[in-house]
C-alpha cells in the first residue's frame, strides 16, 4: 500500500504510475536528490521538472518571508507544468540561511549571496564575531488535488571557522548543526544530514500529511498545514 514503511526494489520504484509521481520545480540537483532519498521509501517518485527556453527558471518575487516567495513561486510553477496534471503534485522549495549576527540575513537572498560572495565571504564578515549562531529555514510548497499546502522546517546551528567536509551543496560546509557532534553538513552523508537539516524536517511534514490522506494520493480528507 502507498507510503507504508516498507522496503522496495529498485525495480519496484521504476514502474510506479504516474499517480505515485510528484513534479519538483528546480534546477538544484541537491535539493531534488534529498527530496528523492526522504520521499521514494515510503513510496513516492520525485522527478525534477527540466526547465528550457520556452519554460525558463521561475523567477522570485522580493520578499521578506520565504512562505510569500514559496507561495508565489508554487502557482507559477503549476501555470508552467498544467500539462502534468496527471502527476500526484507539484512542488517547490524556497530555503534560507539566517545568520543572527546580521539579522537573519541572507536569508531569503542566499542563493544570490553564495552565488556572489561564497562561503569564504561569509567566514571573513564574522572575523572576531563571538556570536556565530545561524539557522536554515525551509518552506515546501504543493500543489495537491488543486489545493495549495505547505510545510515548514527549521535547523538551527552555528557558523564554523572554516570550511569542513566535501558533502552537500550551498553553505554546508560551513553550518555546524546544533545536532551532529559537531560536524558540518558538508561532513555528514545524505542520510545523516536528513536527520538533522531544515529540509528534511519540511519534508518528513510533508510525508506525515501525505500518510494521513489515507495512505492514498486521490484522498481529499485532511487540511493542510
Amino acid at each position: 500500500m502507498l507510503f507504508q514503511d516498507i522496503k522496495k526494489s529498485k525495480g519496484e520504484l521504476d514502474i510506479m504510475d504516474e499517480k505515485t509521481t510528484i513534479l519538483f520545480v528546480t534546477s538544484n540537483s541537491g535539493k531534488l536528490n534529498e527530496a528523492k532519498l526522504a520521499l521514494n521509501p515510503f513510496g513516492l517518485n520525485i522527478e525534477s521538472f527540466h526547465f528550457n527556453e520556452e519554460f525558463p527558471e521561475i523567477e522570485e518575487i522580493q520578499s521578506s518571508e520565504l512562505r510569500h516567495v514559496a507561495k508565489d513561486k508554487l502557482r507559477k510553477a503549476v501555470t508552467i507544468v498544467k500539462n502534468s496534471s496527471n502527476k500526484l503534485g507539484v512542488m517547490v522549495e524556497d530555503a534560507g540561511f539566517f545568520i543572527e549576527e546580521f539579522d537573519g540575513f541572507p536569508g531569503v537572498y542566499s542563493s544570490y549571496i553564495h552565488k556572489t560572495l561564497g562561503i569564504e565571504g561569509i567566514i571573513k564578515t564574522l572575523t572576531g564575531i563571538k556570536n556565530r549562531d545561524a539557522c536554515f529555514k525551509c518552506v515546501i510548497g504543493i500543489h495537491l488535488d488543486g489545493e495549495e499546502f505547505f510545510f515548514e522546517g527549521e535547523c538551527k546551528g552555528r557558523v564554523s571557522e572554516i570550511a569542513l567536509g566535501t558533502n552537500g551543496f550551498g553553505y554546508d560546509p560551513i553550518f555546524i548543526p546544533n545536532e551532529g557532534n559537531g560536524r558540518t553538513f558538508a561532513e555528514m552523508n545524505s542520510k545523516e544530514k536528513q536527520k538533522f537539516s531544515h529540509r528534511g524536517k519540511a519534508i518528513e511534514s510533508l510525508r506525515a500529511y501525505l500518510h494521513e490522506r489515507n495512505q492514498s494520493p486521490t484522498s481529499n480528507q485532511c487540511s493542510g498545514s
